[in-house]
């Protein structure tokens, strides 16, 4: 089974999860789509000229970024929930669902009779409402910040209408400015809390026996749920100088696939 952009991303983050291989990847999927929409956004906030949501991205003909195989939908729905929000979940979707068919019918208008200001108007009171949702609400949901990169997605989103509300003359450049910054904070408290839940990686080394005689050490590091993230093993200075850079590398490709790509839209988000 295959399925395409927007909604297919966001169906493999909802959840407050133990991670697997193929739910990281999710992560920096969903993020690094959002910083897409950013850098397009931003071009056409900085030239004003044409329409952002006309870009093939947004319309029904748009390029595929993301392909999932069935095996990998099973495996991101076998993740732990730590608790189970299920209506608001359901909810979400729907919501990034009708946005998603939304701005794929704007795009599409754009190419063939220009400009609809009033589905344009709704697209704002949709995005709005989505990132106003109580399933990425910390007063609703304790593990509210496991949905980080799909906020960023959705802000992207946000910040892409907006954009094209300045384009249309409806709102000020100012006014997309301060929404991102507003965006940027919010998604900013999500990603410290995130990584406070994600980050502290732990090590562990076998117990030695006093009196063997082999020097060979092994040692694990591993996330806050037990998955691991690198091992191997030792013996003697040279070698464990070894480890620790192997140890160091897979840190940062940890670090990389669930934080960087939302530090990253933090930060374009600013930049506006």
């Amino acid at each position: 089974m295959k399925l395409k952009y927007i909604t297919s991303i966001l169906a493999i983050s909802l959840s407050s999860v133990t991670f697997t291989t193929e739910a990281t990847q999710a992560e920096a999927t969903t993020a690094s789509l959002g910083s897409l929409i950013l850098d397009k956004a931003k071009s056409k906030f900085v030239s004003n000229v044409g329409s952002l949501l006309g870009d093939a991205l947004f319309g029904s003909q748009g390029p595929q970024y993301v392909t999932l195989s069935e095996e990998s939908l099973q495996a991101i729905q076998d993740r732990v929930r730590k608790e189970v929000i299920r209506d608001a979940e359901f909810d979400f979707i729907s919501e990034f669902r009708s946005i998603d068919a939304s701005m794929k019918h704007y795009s599409d208008t754009i190419a063939h009779t220009g400009e609809d200001l009033a589905l344009l108007s709704s697209l704002l009171i949709k995005v709005n409402d989505l990132t106003n949702h109580r399933a990425i609400d910390s007063r609703y949901n304790d593990d509210y910040f496991y949905l980080a990169d799909t906020y960023a997605l959705a802000a992207s989103l946000t910040v892409s209408i907006y954009t094209e509300r300045y384009l249309t003359g409806s709102i000020s450049k100012q006014s997309v400015s301060v929404k991102a910054n507003q965006l940027a904070n919010s998604l900013n408290t999500m990603f410290l809390d995130k990584k406070s839940a994600d980050y502290p990686l732990r090590k562990r080394c076998d117990e030695r026996d006093p009196y063997d005689q082999d020097t060979e050490r092994y040692c694990v590091i591993y996330d806050p749920y037990g998955n691991t993230i690198f091992n191997d093993s030792y013996d003697g200075q040279e070698e464990w100088y070894e480890w620790l850079d192997g140890a160091n590398e897979a840190k940062e490709e940890y670090y990389q696939s669930k934080f960087a790509k939302i530090e990253e839209v933090i930060a374009k988000l600013r930049r506006f």
